[in-house]
């Protein structure tokens, strides 16, 4: 008797129930779902979204001084010892050459002159240029041309 009883309440709501349709959802909608749902406001993603904004208005006020450096034409500026300090390496192997596209960038921000004579000076003295700091580098090379 108690397993009829059991079964009772079973069979009632089979009885009551409902199909359950497949829903497609589309991107739109998807984002829509996750934007409300309570893992798209969470802290992480709050911290990870106010950093990436931060980061690009820090590469953007970054690129805005670069330019008005290289336009000023101040050689010690942030933007020429950004580009020495990240292309040295280049920039020493071209010197010993006398050319190279590195170096003709660097005199460039520099606004020196940039001919066959001005980097076959800078080949010349090249011992000398090698282990100077930058600011000493960016001043020596300035004399040089």
């Amino acid at each position: 008797m108690n397993k009829k009883l059991l079964l009772l309440p079973l069979f009632c709501s089979l009885l009551t129930a409902q199909t359950v349709e497949t829903k497609n959802m589309q991107a739109k909608e998807y984002k829509k779902h996750y934007n409300n749902s309570s893992n798209g406001n969470s802290t992480e993603e709050r911290v990870i979204s106010s950093s990436a904004e931060a980061s690009a208005q820090i590469t953007i006020m970054v690129t805005i001084q670069a330019s008005s450096e290289i336009i000023s034409g101040r050689h010690g500026g942030n933007a020429t010892m950004s580009f020495l300090d990240n292309n040295r390496m280049q920039i020493t192997e071209e010197m010993a050459k006398g050319e190279g596209e590195h170096l003709e960038t660097l005199i460039s921000m520099m606004k020196l002159k940039k001919n066959k004579l001005s980097l076959a000076n800078i080949q010349t003295h090249f011992d000398e240029l090698i282990y100077l700091s930058h600011n000493d580098f960016l001043d020596k090379l300035s004399n040089l041309v």
